[in-house]
Formats: C-alpha cells, sequence, structure tokens
C-alpha cells in the first residue's frame, strides 16, 4: 500500500500549527523568567553596592567623631585657633579667662569643619537608605550624624560657661570630650555605638552573603 503523502502533508501542517504556539508561548514564558532572574540580580546588586557605602560611610562618621572628641588638644591646633579669634578687633577686650575658652572652642570648630565630607556623606546616602532598607535604617544614620551637631553646640555653650553649675559644666565636657573610659558616662559614644549596632545589623548580612564561602577541608 502506498503512502498517502498528501495525507502526511496534511497531518504535518497541523502538528506544526499547534506547535507553533506552543514554541512561543515557550519562549515567553524563559523570556519572562530570565527577566525576571536579571532584575533579582541587579536589585541585589543594588542593596549590595548601596548597603557598602551606608556602613563604610558610618564607619567614617564614627571615625570622625572620635578625632574631634579626642581629649587631647594640640599646641598646633590651639594655636591656629588663637589666630582666628585675634582676627576679631574685639579681641583684646575680651576677659582672658573666656580668651582660653573661646580658643578651646575654636579648636572644637576647626575640628568639625574637617568633618564636613563624613557628615555630608551621612546625609546623602539617607534617602536611598530608607527607599532600600527602611526608616529604622535612615533613623539610625540620621542620629549617627546629629552628634557631630551635639558636639558643635555643647563646643559653643563651653566658651560662656563660667563654672558655676558643675552639672552643666560636666555634661558639656562629657559630650566634648570622649576619656574612652567606661568608668565614666559618655552620652554620645552610647548614641554612636546605637547607631553603628543598628546600621551593621541591616548591612553586614547583605555583605556578608555575597562574600565567597571558604573552602571546605
Amino acid at each position: 500500500m502506498g503512502t498517502d503523502w498528501s495525507a502526511t502533508g496534511t497531518m504535518l501542517q497541523g502538528i506544526g500549527s499547534v506547535a507553533t504556539p506552543i514554541a512561543v508561548a515557550v519562549a515567553a514564558w524563559v523570556g519572562a523568567n530570565t527577566f525576571r532572574q536579571w532584575r533579582r540580580q541587579k536589585i541585589a546588586e543594588r542593596h549590595l553596592e548601596q548597603a557598602e557605602l551606608i556602613l563604610t560611610a558610618a564607619y567614617k562618621a564614627r571615625r570622625a567623631l572620635a578625632q574631634v572628641r579626642a581629649p587631647m588638644t594640640w599646641a598646633y591646633e590651639l594655636s591656629a585657633a588663637e589666630e582666628t579669634l585675634k582676627a576679631d578687633p574685639k579681641w583684646a577686650t575680651i576677659a582672658e579667662d573666656r580668651q582660653q575658652r573661646l580658643i578651646t572652642t575654636q579648636s572644637y570648630m576647626n575640628r568639625l569643619a574637617r568633618t564636613k565630607d563624613q557628615q555630608l556623606d551621612l546625609d546623602r546616602l539617607q534617602p536611598i537608605a530608607r527607599a532600600l532598607f527602611g526608616p529604622d535604617l535612615e533613623k539610625a544614620m540620621e542620629d549617627l550624624n546629629h552628634q557631630f551637631w551635639v558636639v558643635q553646640v555643647d563646643a559653643e555653650a563651653y566658651a560662656d560657661d563660667n563654672g558655676n553649675d558643675q552639672e552643666f559644666t560636666v555634661g558639656l565636657r562629657r559630650n566634648m570630650w570622649s576619656t574612652g573610659s567606661k568608668k565614666y558616662p559618655d552620652p554620645i559614644g552610647a548614641k554612636v555605638d546605637e547607631a553603628i549596632a543598628s546600621i551593621e545589623e541591616t548591612c553586614l548580612p547583605i555583605l556578608r552573603l555575597s562574600s565567597p564561602s571558604k573552602p571546605t577541608k
């Protein structure tokens, strides 16, 4: 019995007409799945990049604050501060004890001025921190940045402090100077530690997850 090629052609044509939409659907599914995978990868890379920037900025800010609050004020710092203040014609009319406090205050203003980049980095990264990781991370960065302002306000108040209110004076000095000792309260140090811990809680797992695993022995 001979083969009916016309019938066979019709059958193959029918199979082809069925296979075409299936192939299109499979291709569409593969394409969509590939796009989703690509998008997830890009989002993960974005989170990783920003987590690294945020954590780096936080560590730099902590170091900058420690430098501002260093208890030792060097002679060159005091000399530079005094030269700045002497530019004011009224300087010579100020009492000597207040001059000394003003010199100390100015030395802190100079230190703070050198930390502007670290402060600006924290401020610049806050919106993306909130967008990617939520308000808790944004608040931790804001709290950390706020400590620079606290030091500045207390350093300015120190210039006018006559020492009559001992508790007030001690409070100013605790914020201005960090002794590094657990024996004495350090409100700013505690705030910094709390903010850094919160930032690490969010950022470190992301960075560690992306790190290559150690080879097994």
